[in-house]
């Protein structure tokens, strides 16, 4: 993920402000790629954009479906 990071402008990783602010600018593009769909840029930000176009929609991974469900949990709470 160094790489997504250096291309999110995150020089230091362990700084806060900068692991946020990359984590934004890189849930706002999953946004614009997947159409403002909110669960398709949970699961592109939890598995890669790469398995989200492979399968064509949320991965068949546990762990991805089950961030994607308690994300939108606590969005719909909000």
């Amino acid at each position: 993920m160094p790489g997504t990071a250096a291309g999110l402008g995150v020089q230091n990783p362990f700084d806060p402000v900068e692991n946020i602010n990359g984590g934004v600018k890189l849930l706002h593009r999953l946004l614009e790629k997947y159409n403002q769909s909110i669960p398709l840029a949970l699961a592109a930000y939890n598995a890669g954009s790469g398995a989200v176009d492979q399968y064509g929609g949320i991965p068949p991974y546990a762990e991805t479906k089950l961030y994607v469900q308690r994300v939108l949990q606590y969005y719909k709470a909000g």
